[in-house]
């Protein structure tokens, strides 16, 4: 056998092993890793995933459940994917106070919001309260899961 029909082999051999590879189910939450940018159409796992950088960059904070206080990832979110189960309780509110305070925008189950420095997502309910109209960017402190969006 040629010289390069091995190497065309050995290359062939290892794109392969690349593209088969399993890939890491390891969490970056809260621990200030880079978390990889999770794909749009990736099975939902139950979570609000929050990045405090846009396309999935920085620290990753997640929740099942509501949070009256974002801790580290307060006031630092750039990137935001609701990636809860489709039903009951699958849209997230996201206030601008902690403890559901102030204006709150809502992301609808499935959604990502993946790069929320553009000024594109905004408080849009809650008009007359603290920060109604801001940019999401940088400025939730909390969360509720609701049934649906509305402008309640």
């Amino acid at each position: 056998m040629s010289i390069t029909r091995v190497l065309t082999l050995a290359a062939s051999a290892a794109a392969a092993t690349v593209l088969l590879a399993p890939v890491s189910g390891a969490s970056a939450s809260d621990s200030g890793a880079k978390a990889p940018a999770a794909p749009r159409t990736a099975a939902a796992d139950g979570y609000l995933h929050v990045f405090t950088q846009p396309f999935g960059g920085g620290r990753e904070c997640k929740w099942l459940g509501n949070s009256d206080n974002w801790g580290t990832c307060r006031n630092l979110t750039s990137d935001i994917w609701n990636n809860g189960y489709a039903g009951g309780n699958d849209a997230v509110d996201l206030y601008t106070a902690p403890n559901a305070g102030g204006a709150h925008a809502c992301i609808s189950q499935g959604d990502r919001w993946i790069n929320t420095t553009t000024g594109e997502y905004r408080f849009t309910y809650g008009a007359g309260l603290e920060q109604f109209g801001a940019s999401v960017n940088n400025n939730i402190s909390s969360h509720r899961w609701v049934d649906y969006c509305s402008q309640g």
